[in-house]
């Protein structure tokens, strides 16, 4: 299996070191390279063949969340103006998921399991998705129905669109699909249609476009009655309007939890720490496409493309979702899908 990203630019790169030269062809052939200067310091850092030509895709990052944007906001990197702003306000990351030839061996033609390990020898890669411009696409051997729906379920979690699901010992066959590979893709039919009411639980302080309004991104949870705490399901980074993250700066300044400590009543994975903790107090509504298993929010649940719809000062913290509340949401969304 191997991850999916969103409907992105897909990218066929050809790499030579000894000019440290890359093009990137887009689906239809068109050099792209000109577009994308990030892509292309990528390669020329992270690629150790002396001739390659990959097949990737790439996708907005959010380097506030680790998570990824969705094609609407990718699609504004293919630009032929302000290409260098415009990389710095939305970078990429380009997944990796193809090796066709390096350095005088074509692999077309060879068994998917000896591209990947092909394609693993020649990457330079720290393993940070912050630091690292290319990402190889996860490779996992299936074992049964319940992984497949395991690493679909993470797979969006992350804001991918799904996992693509190929023959072990399947070849290559340009522009052929073939019984070598499918995708594995969510139905549309089966986003969310209620909002989720959340408690903001912190942010993180703005970056680059993000600094005068003093906040990149937040942080939100749900009530679980069971262990009286709340618990994350969505850190925030896109989908407010310049005067919501300045309202929201200014609310969460007047709330900060004191000597920046996390709250107690908060059950939080390290990974989702945020710079500044707030008490809580914020309730706001949250739309979002779909809901899926997490290992990185402690509700074990994750919002997929959340964005904020309202404040909800007429709810106080206890009147939100709670943690039970959302299972239900997830066992009903799960049935809609099966139906489908």
């Amino acid at each position: 299996m191997a991850l999916l990203s969103q409907n992105t630019t897909v990218f066929d790169c050809k790499y030579t070191s000894a000019r440290k030269k890359v093009v990137l062809f887009s689906r239809g052939l068109e050099d792209v390279t000109y577009m994308y200067p990030d892509i292309v310091k990528g390669v020329q850092e992270e690629i150790t063949a002396h001739e390659a030509i990959l097949e990737g895709e790439a996708i907005g990052f959010d380097p506030y969340t680790g998570n990824f944007l969705p094609f609407q906001e990718t699609v504004q990197r293919k630009r032929k103006y302000n290409i260098n702003e415009k990389a710095l306000e939305i970078p990429l990351k380009m997944f990796i998921f193809e090796l066709l030839y390096a350095d005088g061996d074509a692999y077309l033609s060879r068994p998917l399991t000896e591209r990947i390990k092909k394609l693993r020898s020649i990457t330079k890669l720290s393993g940070d998705i912050f630091k690292d411009t290319l990402l190889l696409s996860e490779h996992n051997g299936l074992v049964d129905r319940a992984h497949l729906d395991t690493s679909f379920d993470e797979a969006l979690s992350r804001g991918l669109e799904g996992i693509m699901i190929k023959k072990n010992d399947g070849v290559y066959q340009p522009g052929a699909r073939g019984y070598n590979w499918i995708k594995y893709k969510r139905s549309q039919s089966a986003k969310i249609d209620d909002t989720i009411d959340c408690v903001v639980m912190g942010y993180d302080k703005g970056k680059g476009k993000r600094t005068v309004f003093g906040i990149g991104a937040f942080l939100v949870g749900v009530y679980d009655s069971a262990s009286d705490t709340y618990k994350t399901v969505a850190k925030i980074g896109t989908g407010l309007s310049d005067d919501e993250w300045r309202e929201l700066h200014v609310r969460c300044e007047a709330i900060s939890s004191a000597h920046n400590h996390k709250p107690a009543l908060y059950d939080v994975d390290t990974i989702m720490s945020v710079d500044v903790w707030v008490q809580p107090y914020i309730v706001v509504e949250i739309k979002a496409d779909e809901l899926t298993k997490s290992p990185m929010h402690t509700a074990k649940y994750a919002l997929r493309f959340p964005r904020l719809k309202r404040f909800r000062d007429d709810k106080k913290p206890e009147d939100a979702t709670t943690l039970q509340e959302i299972g239900e949401m997830y066992l009903q969304e799960k049935s809609v899908k099966a139906s489908v």
